[in-house]
């Protein structure tokens, strides 16, 4: 080749060359190093027996607290005035039709016949109408407990489902019903339970596909832990020790866990174990040091594909197949938006999480190049599985419109002349469905109307300006007042004792991710992030703090990670009751070093077999009591303070959150910040 002026030198192209070449083989014999310690860890631990009865406790308490008086106040409050009455219109028509004015009046008495055949112009998906509807279907119009039925069965489920996801990731039985009874007794979640409002519903399908997510990120982590095992396996018999020599085959498979040897991982856990890619025969040759006569030796070209083979998935990892845990969260998110268009929030947010946590395990599975890894193994797979059918759900969602004839722009395309003229018969909903999208759309952003309860973003972690939902002042001898003036108030305030912390929870997981590296802030935070930072964008829309519905189980378990963290463990040898010490029971605890140099604690289970290279678990002993210092005990005892504190908090604020009649006084005494009036 004609060196020039403008290509460089041999002498530095040399170098570069050799400095690119000893970069790979650190980075190789990093990623070799994360590979020796790789295991399941947490996600091969199982849930003790008694979680799941004191879950389903927990949940029947919430059931019970949200199902007593749902029906009351038998009128409709708050926004309850556009979505029970839609769902009842979108139930029965497929559609939402118009209502003549005063029509409250009308359907509070049971006659919902007042309404008109025209159609209704309505800017939020028809999904959360149709559940609505399906309560007040079975329970007939004129019952208030079948207007608010079907959102307090989804709130009730979301209290188990958010104690089985802080089990996923604390495992810690404990924790697991500290955060379901959070969720439980928070003012903002139990008055949503009771109002038929969208958002509660949202809140349900995003919480869902979070919970999918983690079921995939353990699908994942044990198909890699398996991976790393049968490469380990494939290293300690690698053809590059014993091709030159073949009656060293007995030499090289009695010193194959050696932790000298360079090119070995992690040793079988039975020395006389071979890898299923070696024939049976081998296996012989090895165990009776007898010559291999029986398979001809591999031709060059065969050890040359074989090499570029397992070179291929050293630097970029497995395929990790299928992924059905992804195709479920895109199905909920895809419901989630056609509940409320914020959906598609959550559906951004988590999908950068599942890229972010694809590198971030293959990085730790030992991966030479976790990113590239990431986009040729699992970019396209999951992008399919998760945006293209969280489409389709929400299409499906608009059935009832597109069956329809006369709903609402259902027949702009015929009216109006384009392109579309073009499409077959079958598809003239689509550009009918796109225009009424982009009206929608066009109202969402222009919403600047002044409301008496309307917030910004910045305050909705302190519950800076909670939503008034229903009011009424009553005087001496009306509704059993038996003072001079009272007040029944449902105020969507969340549970002080858990808001007044949720900044600072947030705060910590921020800087704990930073610091220890762990993952699970940094997926709480995630979750917060789809349901929070959105709204920074529209600060001069007309918003309100009921929108934090969303983003309650997100705080809820931020807040409780910060109790785990305050918790503490047990020292080795001993374990607090039921597996509280942020293991499950029967699983000892240790610390080992994560493959990027942090120390992170992992749950090991005690029948989990370790990695050549690895530290062995550490077995904890039978007691069901262990000694433990003053100020741990002091740690443990402020967060039974606090749990106690929320408990009480929630039973102060219990008649501001059902609406009971009580002095006015009382009531105000309860507003504790003047912006909560």
């Amino acid at each position: 080749m004609t060196h020039t002026a403008d290509s460089p030198a041999p002498t530095r192209r040399i170098a570069r060359e050799r400095l690119a070449r000893k970069r790979e083989k650190v980075r190789a014999g990093a990623a070799a190093m994360r590979r020796e310690t790789f295991h399941a860890g947490m996600w091969a631990t199982r849930a003790p027996l008694w979680m799941w009865p004191a879950l389903l406790v927990i949940t029947g308490i919430g059931a019970a607290l949200r199902f007593f008086r749902l029906d009351f106040p038998h009128r409709l409050i708050f926004d309850e005035t556009y979505y029970v009455k839609d769902g009842y219109s979108v139930f029965n028509f497929g559609y939402e039709r118009s209502w003549p004015e005063n029509a409250d009046d009308s359907f509070n008495a049971g006659d919902p016949s007042v309404i008109e055949p025209t159609p209704e112009y309505v800017v939020h998906p028809p999904l959360g109408k149709w559940l609505i509807g399906w309560g007040i279907d079975l329970f007939g119009a004129d019952d208030s407990f079948g207007w608010r039925f079907t959102v307090a069965i989804i709130g009730t489920l979301t209290i188990f489902l958010l104690g089985v996801i802080a089990w996923k990731l604390f495992r810690s039985a404990f924790f697991a019903c500290v955060a379901a009874g959070l969720l439980a007794i928070d003012g903002e979640h139990f008055v949503h339970s009771r109002t038929s409002l969208l958002d509660i519903v949202l809140m349900a399908f995003v919480l869902l596909a979070f919970f999918f997510i983690l079921l995939d990120r353990e699908q994942v982590t044990k198909r890699l832990a398996a991976w790393t095992k049968r490469t380990a396996e494939i290293d300690s018999f690698a053809p590059s020790r014993t091709q030159q020599n073949p009656e060293r085959l007995t030499e090289a498979a009695t010193t194959s866990t050696s932790t000298t040897s360079e090119a070995a991982v992690t040793s079988p856990a039975d020395p006389s174990a071979v890898p299923r890619t070696f024939p049976t025969t081998l296996t012989e040759s090895i165990t009776s040091a007898a010559p291999i006569t029986e398979a001809a030796p591999p031709t060059a070209e065969a050890r040359r594909r074989r090499r570029t083979k397992s070179r291929d998935v050293i630097n970029f990892g497995p395929r990790l197949g299928a992924r059905p845990w992804i195709f479920a969260a895109g199905i909920s998110l895809g419901l989630a938006t056609g509940v409320k268009w914020s959906g598609l929030y959550a559906l951004a947010a988590f999908g950068m999480l599942l890229v972010l946590w694809d590198v971030h395990s293959r990085y730790r599975a030992g991966v030479v190049h976790p990113w590239l890894g990431m986009l040729i193994r699992d970019s396209i797979p999951s992008f399919f599985k998760l945006v293209p059918i969280a489409l389709v759900t929400y299409v499906a969602c608009w059935t009832g419109w597109i069956r329809s004839d006369d709903a609402w722009d259902r027949q702009w395309a015929a009216e109006n002349f384009g392109w579309w003229r073009a499409l077959p018969d079958w598809l003239d909903w689509l550009p009918s469905l796109a225009h009424y999208h982009y009206t929608a759309y066009s109202f969402h952003v222009g919403l600047d109307s002044e409301h008496p309860y309307m917030s910004n973003p910045w305050g909705w972690i302190v519950q800076w300006r909670p939503t008034s939902f229903y009011y009424e002042s009553y005087d001496r001898g009306d509704m059993g007042c038996t003072v001079a003036k009272c007040s029944s108030a449902i105020t969507s305030v969340g549970n002080p004792v858990i808001w007044g912390l949720a900044g600072l929870a947030v705060l910590v997981c921020l800087i704990v991710w930073i610091i220890r590296r762990d993952v699970r802030p940094a997926v709480i935070l995630a979750g917060l992030a789809a349901t929070w930072l959105p709204w920074f964008a529209y600060q001069e829309r007309t918003i309100f703090t009921f929108y934090t519905i969303v983003m309650v189980p997100f705080v809820v378990l931020a807040v409780t990670y910060c109790l785990t963290l305050v918790w503490g463990r047990v020292p080795l040898g001993g374990r607090a009751p039921g597996g509280a010490d942020g293991g499950a029971a029967g699983s000892p605890t240790r610390v080992r070093l994560a493959g990027n140099g942090a120390a992170s604690a992992e749950t090991v289970p005690s029948d989990s077999s370790s990695h050549s290279g690895a530290a062995a678990p550490i077995r904890s002993t039978k007691q069901r009591f262990a000694r433990i210092s003053a100020a741990l005990f002091a740690r443990r005892l402020s967060v039974g303070l606090f749990l106690v504190a929320a408990i009480l908090a929630f039973a102060y604020f219990w008649p501001v959150y059902t609406g009971e009649v009580i002095p006015f006084s009382a009531w105000n005494n309860r507003m504790w910040n003047v912006t909560w009036r």
